[in-house]
């Protein structure tokens, strides 16, 4: 679990911050260029808070749940110094309950690693994409700013500035469908994969206190005799 929980902490934090150290394009218009930076810091900050929204919500996901199964175990552990006997007539099946509720669990936090990290990628692609666009912007004004014949460039120019106006009206709306998305998928791994992990423990949990009252019965049988 320990190993699931740092490969979506690294999957995570790099892929959010892949974007943030992206040079911006050079020789862009001044109002231009701060719109850009806007909406590229925009995204790149989706990204972080998704990373670290996810890694958090994860570590509740597989933690709690374990954490209650350990001290189940723990109920049954403390009763062997008051009778190995009894505790030991017991061992087959707590390893049984055990191993059941590890490969449920593992399953589980498995569930939760594929679908934070597929969040987290397609909030780096669409980073990405506006990154990229941002540059072929750049490419298109240096281009523009090279030709010499006035005409040509007022003609480069009009070209450009129809390129920027579309890439920034659809870089607003791939904002706005990344924070949605975002915003309802989030949610969504931690509502499913936390009930998967709570049923998978308190299963354990459940049958674990079962054995503890079988031991008590075996205890006190004991010291009637």
């Amino acid at each position: 679990m320990k190993f699931i929980i740092a490969s979506v902490m690294c999957l995570c934090l790099s892929l959010s911050l892949a974007s943030v150290g992206q040079a911006q394009p050079v020789s862009l218009p001044a109002p231009l260029d701060a719109q850009l930076l806007n909406v590229v810091d925009e995204m790149t900050q989706i990204g972080e808070n998704a990373g670290k929204a996810l890694v958090h919500q994860y570590e509740e996901i597989v933690m709690e749940p374990q954490q209650q199964l350990d001290q189940a175990v723990e109920r049954v552990e403390v009763r062997r110094s008051e009778s190995p006997q009894c505790v030991a007539e017991q061992d087959a099946q707590i390893d049984s309950i055990l191993d059941t509720a590890h490969q449920e669990l593992h399953e589980c936090g498995l569930t939760a690693a594929h679908d934070s990290a597929e969040i987290v990628t397609d909030v780096n692609q669409a980073t990405q994409q506006l990154v990229f666009g941002g540059y072929a912007l750049g490419r298109t004004y240096n281009k523009c700013q090279n030709y010499k014949n006035v005409v040509l460039k007022q003609s480069c120019m009009a070209k450009f500035y129809v390129q920027a106006t579309l890439y920034l009206v659809s870089a607003r709306s791939s904002l706005k469908t990344i924070k949605q998305t975002t915003n309802d998928r989030i949610p969504a791994v931690f509502t499913d994969s936390n009930a998967c992990t709570h049923v998978a423990s308190e299963k354990a949990v459940t049958a674990l206190d079962v054995i503890n009252a079988d031991i008590d019965k075996c205890i006190g049988q004991a010291r009637r005799r």
